[in-house]
Order: structure tokens, then sequence, then C-alpha cells
């Protein structure tokens, strides 16, 4: 917890106590920002860019991601979305559509020091996994919580996603689940850019547009959010 400085009953402050009071506030304060820093420089690690996806329990299947696509951009619906993938933006418009992993994690509120919880258990962000394998795609959704160090506001970003739950939501009829129940991990550390960032997100909706013969994740005016968790 940030340590706080308790309010005493505004009558029984002389001035001298409430000038140290206010005093010791403001170091409170500065205390509360460096520990901000500290913890979440510490939550993020070493800033490698990196995302595993693991089955929980029996016959466990495990995918690491080769990073080719690490990118942040700002979003009309949520505070940050944030996009890793092994394909590029070439890829997506290719055709065939080679296999690969696309990650997108939308942060739907940064952590405020001394009002959000540091807690991996809670959740701060909605995720979606698409997996591309020998044409059949199959789509991974789940919730999970992640400290950021910056934001799309100064242009670069990292984040520490920890240890989230994700259930298989969408799949094409050839697509061999190997991963439920999955869990994935990941590290974000990049670069903050719109324009990059939507093309490859409207890229993304298209392809998954394409593949279920439905529209799904776009419309007339942009990204849709993501769909509740099921």
């Amino acid at each position: 917890m940030i340590p706080s400085v308790p309010l005493l009953p505004s009558g029984r402050l002389v001035p001298m106590r409430l000038g140290r009071v206010f005093g010791m506030g403001c170091v409170a304060a500065a205390l509360a920002s460096c520990a901000y820093v500290d913890y979440a420089r510490h939550w993020v690690g070493d800033f490698s860019a990196a995302c595993d996806v693991r089955r929980v329990g029996a016959g466990q299947g495990h995918l690491s991601m080769p990073i080719e696509t690490r990118i942040c951009t700002s979003d009309p619906y949520v505070h940050t979305s944030i996009w890793m993938s092994s394909l590029t933006l070439d890829d997506l418009v290719a055709a065939p559509m080679p296999s690969g992993q696309i990650l997108h994690v939308e942060m739907l509120f940064p952590p405020q020091p001394g009002e959000t919880p540091i807690d991996p258990d809670a959740t701060n962000l909605s995720i979606r996994y698409i997996l591309i394998s020998n044409g059949e795609v199959g789509i991974y959704e789940g919730g999970g919580f992640g400290y950021p160090i910056g934001g799309h506001e100064s242009g670069t970003m990292s984040l520490r996603v920890e240890p989230s739950g994700l259930v298989l939501t969408e799949s094409t009829d050839g697509f061999v689940d190997l991963l439920s129940p999955a869990e994935l991990t990941a590290v974000f550390t990049g670069t903050c850019d719109d324009a990059a960032g939507h093309r490859f997100a409207d890229g993304v909706d298209q392809f998954v547009t394409n593949t279920f013969g439905r529209t799904m994740y776009v419309d007339a005016s942009g990204i849709m959010p993501v769909p509740a968790i099921r």
C-alpha cells in the first residue's frame, strides 16, 4: 500500500501542525510517485518483447511468438491498444496468409498509484490472441492485468501482461485446439504510432471478417470494441 498522511479533524489542527501535515503530504506524494515508477519497472522486468501461450493441465502445448510487429496506438474505445505479431503488414494482405500468431491487448485503463490495486488477479486488460495454422484460424479471448510505463501519449510504451487465462471463442471448421484451457504471458515494449497501428488493426479485422464470412470486429466508423469475455 502507498503510505498516506491521516487527516485530523480541522478544529484540532493548529497552523504549525497543519503546515507540517501539508509538508508530509507533499513528501508522501513524491514517494508514492517514485514507488509507482520503481514498482512498474520491477513489474515489467527486462523489457524484452515476448509472448508465450501454454496449455494448462495435461498434454501441455506451448507456443512462443517470434516478434515481427510490435506497436501501440490510441483507441477511441479504450485507453491504449497494443499489437504484437509474428506477421508483418505485408503478410496480412498476402494470399494465402502464412501461418502465424497475432496478439491484441486493449488496456481499458492504466492503474493509478494509490487508487488501483497492484494485483495480478485484477483486470484492466482485454486480450485477443489469434492463431493461424495451415489456413485454419482460432481466436482465443480473455482478460488480464498489466502495469504500463509510458503510453501512446509519450510515443513509447512497455507493459507486462501477467499470466492470463484464455478460452477459444471462434474457430474455422478444421482448426485443432491444442491449447485450451490456455494461459498467456507477454511483455510489450515498443513505439506508439497511430497510423501504422491502425493500418495493422484494419488488416487483422479484414482478415478475420473474410475468414469467418461475417463482420466481427469492424464497422463503418472503425474498430469495434472487443466482445464481452464469455
